[in-house]
């Protein structure tokens, strides 16, 4: 391979269910210390209010502690469900986006190809252009640089940045030969690097 030569390059989109299984995936592994926390101690505070209940029952307050402490404690165990609901209800009411990622030694380049909505009125810049023309965003990461940790599910290989971003890369949208090369090289250059 010649230097400056990309390892792969492809383009993908997302359905919903498919971003769905990477936010899973992704919580999944990285969980917060916080959330653990906050059901450990909602359900240790639940057991001390029911001790409490039982040996005196006549105490109101303690009933008002109790539906306190279980409430929170299925907001916490709902919280990671809610969560991919309302990214999911968000991105429902988006146009659909492509992208187009390219894989080199040192770095990953990703490419939004940003579509013009159906309903939005072509607006005329230049008057010499018969149509707007609209540029892809790009976002480079450096291998070394940026944060970065590779993820799989069923349905996709996951470029996950900074703990906090999901790129999504479809095994739908890449031919077997592309899928164990994207897997291959990054599954080694991102555990080399976060040694």
């Amino acid at each position: 391979m010649k230097k400056g030569e990309p390892i792969a390059q492809f383009s993908y989109d997302n359905t919903l269910d498919e971003t769905d299984g990477a936010m899973k995936t992704f919580q999944q592994h990285f969980s917060t210390k916080r959330g653990k926390l906050s059901i450990a101690a909602y359900s240790l505070l639940s057991v001390a209010v029911i001790g409490g209940i039982v040996l005196n029952p006549s105490n109101v307050p303690l009933y008002f502690a109790l539906v306190f402490c279980a409430l929170g404690l299925f907001y916490c165990l709902t919280d990671k469900s809610r969560t991919r609901k309302k990214i999911l209800t968000a991105l429902k009411d988006m146009n659909p986006e492509e992208y187009r990622c390219t894989i080199y030694p040192e770095k990953i380049e990703l490419e939004t190809i940003i579509k013009p909505k159906e309903n939005e009125v072509d607006v005329k810049i230049d008057e010499d252009k018969d149509e707007e023309i609209i540029t892809p965003l790009k976002t480079v990461f450096k291998f070394g640089d940026d944060l970065l940790n590779f993820d799989e599910n069923e349905d996709s290989l996951l470029l996950i940045f900074n703990r906090r971003q999901i790129y999504c890369f479809p095994k739908r949208c890449l031919s077997k030969e592309q899928e164990d090369t994207v897997r291959d090289f990054l599954f080694k250059k991102l555990e080399s690097d976060n040694v």
